[in-house]
Order: C-alpha cells, then structure tokens, then sequence
C-alpha cells in the first residue's frame, strides 16, 4: 500500500460571530503519515566539523569537546543504512573535505576518519565555517538526485569568518533542495546567524551545552535518528482561501515550534514549505487567519492540499480537503482546548523573540517587562511549561543579581522556547 499522509483540522473555536468587518481566528492542521508509514528513503549527507583549538577544551567534563563530538558522530551514524552515503569535511582556518562520499557499508572507513578528523592539513587557528559548508554543499550535491534527502550537518563552538558567504550558501543550497543543520557548541557561536542559516535552508538548529557530558551524543542521536526516519520529502502545503480570508502565517507547533516559509505564486494560492516528514511521526501546524463578516452558516473558508516525493522522485497528494468554519452572529462558540494549548506556547516562542531582541539591546528594563510575561504564562501553563518557566525566572534572578543575563541563560532561554508537548493524536 503507498505511503499516505493523514490530514485532520480543526478550528481554534466551534463557531465565530464577527462584530466588525472581520475578525482573527486559528486553525490547527495535522499532518499524520498513514499507510504503513512510507518507505525509508536514501540519505545524502556531508558532516562538517569544527576542529579549531578551542574544540580541545574540556569544559569540567575531563574530555575534550572534539572526543566528545567525535563519540557521538560515530554512535550517530549507526542509525543509518548501509546504502546511505556520508562525506566529512574538517574545518577551522581553513577547511578539507576529508573523506568524500562514502556508503555507510563502509563504517569503518568512516569511523576511522572521524577519530582522526584533527589529523588532516587543517590549521586550527581560526573558524571558517563558510568554507565547510561550501565544501560539504559540494559534495553532497555531486550525490543529488530525486528520492534522496540532502542533508548537511554543521557543527562549530566559535563566531566564524565570512558571515554573509554563510547566509548565501544557505540560501543556494535551498534552491538545490539541500537542507542545513546546525549544531552550536558552548556559547561562543553567533545564535543569530545559526538560526538565521536554518531559517534560511529549511533546516534545523541546536544548542549543545559543553558542561554536560552526555549532550552531545543526546543531540547527535536525536538528529541522525530524524534523519534516517525520513519517508516523505519536499512537502509542501498548498493553500487556497476563498475570497476576503487571509492566511496570515503558518507555523509549526509539534515536534517543535517554528515559522514556516510562505509563498503565493498565484492570487488565493499559498504554499507552505514543510521539508521532510519522518515516517510514522506526526505534524502539528497553526494558521493564523482573518475571517470576514458573513451571515450565520457553515462555509469553506479554505481548500487545503498537501504533496510530497515519496522517496521516488515523483509527487503525490494528498487530494483537496476543506477547511470549515461556522458562523453564529449571537456568540462565539466554545474553545477547542487542543488548539489553545498550542496558541500559548506560541506565545511564549513569540514573546522569546522580544526577550532576545531586549537582551541583545541591552534594553534592562525590557528584558524584565518580558520575562515576567514569559514567566507569569508559564505559571499559568502548568507543569507543561515548567521548563519555561523557570527559565524566565532564571533570566530574572541574572538581571537582578548581577545586572546582565549570561549567554549560557539566553541560550538555554532561546532552545527551550521551542520545545512543544506532544499531545496524542
């Protein structure tokens, strides 16, 4: 039987009274792979290494971070197959690629490499992490093709040369359908530019705290098993409001909390691109939408279709299926709950940005205003915004303190924002 993609929607409430003009609303789409999950498709990847000098400092654990990156990049790629390829590229002053694509039937050739990865004419003095990523888009794109996921992963513990060749690279490898991952080591990188490079690639971001010995091998593994989980690619979902509604935003809210790109190549025609869907694991995406002012009924506001590449090089959808929404001129109509929860930790991502934007202004007063909110929603919350929570409050207790908040807190403040609770399907 192909491989499916469920979609389930709902609205934010049962039904809407519009007293002016028109009126915000939220809908709530699932995305559930179906029909035994698809196929595992084939993984194209480049591993991009940061072996600059400052990679050999142990942190308090009694192992150097490279030893520890090293570990968990060879108890990583176990979760992958034998007719997926890798490339490794070490950089720092300079960078090489260090092992050309290679199958994973041959693991211990790449095993081998990564243990010596500091052993190659790479001067450690400097971090040049355009120059990896050029060189590890290279060589993954030489392995492109239909049906495959391309796939870079990038690791760094320092703030790099050549910034914006950063940003345009990432913005090619987009159009090649190559995505980014980052993984920032420590609290020396530039938070801004990594989540900008992940944004920028349709990709992903990490935080990896050096003073926990097991962090890195958690964020390796966690990533590598997404990787090899990957059963549909280029996902794509299209968006056809009928007239007057708009379709604000789409952003993601499980497994993570993030903004979607959107684009209209048409007039009433949005496409949200969605990357990769892992296999058996659903998705979770929040709409935002105005609604204008109609009698009371029940209309299409929106037709919605999803497509992807199975694995194949092809396209399939999912067929086109009506977003609804009720209108009742006396009163709004319950809340759904599921949706709500979503629309809080939305939220607190949202008001996160502002805390960061106050931190990086050095805005004390704002960074205060904000992280009460941050906290006082937490609180209201519960326990599924512990973490949150006492994050916020972590941010306060800094600025009162000592007047500054540490770049360890703000890192830490920025990865758990987006953190979402899996809720049963």
């Amino acid at each position: 039987m192909p491989a499916k993609i469920h979609i389930e929607r709902m609205m934010h409430r049962s039904s809407i009274a519009v007293k002016g003009e028109s009126a915000a609303s939220y809908a709530l789409i699932k995305l559930i792979p179906a029909g035994g999950g698809g196929g595992s498709v084939g993984l194209n990847l480049a591993l991009v290494l940061d072996v600059s000098g400052s990679m050999y400092e142990e942190d308090g654990t009694g192992i150097p971070r490279l030893k520890r990156i090293q570990d968990a990049a060879k108890a990583a790629i176990a979760k992958l197959k034998p007719t997926d390829t890798m490339a490794i590229v070490a950089f720092a002053h300079n960078a090489q690629c260090v092992l050309p694509s290679t199958p994973l039937s041959e693991r211990a050739k790449l095993e081998e490499v990564i243990d010596s990865i500091d052993m190659f004419d790479v001067d450690p003095g400097g971090t040049a992490m355009n120059e990896g990523m050029q060189l590890g888009i290279q060589e993954v794109e030489k392995g492109a093709g239909g049906g495959r996921l391309n796939q870079v992963v990038v690791l760094t513990d320092g703030e790099t040369s050549g910034e914006q060749m950063c940003r345009q690279l990432a913005r090619e490898a987009l159009k090649k359908k190559i995505h980014l991952t980052l993984m920032g080591v420590g609290t020396e990188w530039n938070s801004s530019l990594i989540k900008d490079l992940a944004k920028e690639s349709e990709g992903k971001w990490y935080y990896i705290d050096v003073n926990e010995k097991e962090e890195a091998q958690r964020v390796f593994l966690e990533e590598f098993e997404s990787l090899a989980s990957a059963g549909f690619l280029d996902v794509e979902m299209h968006l056809r409001p009928v007239k007057d509604v708009k379709i604000k935003r789409v952003r993601m809210v499980v497994p993570e909390i993030k903004p979607i790109n959107l684009e209209e190549p048409e007039e009433r025609h949005l496409v949200a691109h969605l990357g990769t869907l892992e296999r058996d694991k659903p998705r979770r995406y929040i709409l935002d939408l105005t609604l204008p002012k109609r009698p009371d009924g029940k209309y299409v506001i929106a037709q919605l279709e999803v497509t992807w590449d199975p694995g194949n090089g092809t396209r399939e959808s999912s067929g086109m299926v009506p977003l609804e929404m009720t209108y009742t001129a006396a009163k709004h109509g319950y809340i759904n709950a599921e949706v709500a929860r979503h629309i809080d930790e939305v939220q607190i991502f949202e008001l996160n940005d502002d805390l960061q934007r106050a931190i990086n202004q050095d805005n004390q007063a704002e960074v205060q205003r904000v992280a009460e909110q941050i906290a006082k929603k937490g609180d209201l919350m519960g326990p599924r915004a512990a973490k949150k929570t006492m994050l916020a409050k972590q941010v306060l207790q800094e600025l009162n303190v000592g007047g500054r908040v540490s770049k360890k807190t703000q890192l830490a403040v920025d990865d758990a924002a987006r953190d979402a609770m899996e809720l049963p399907s």
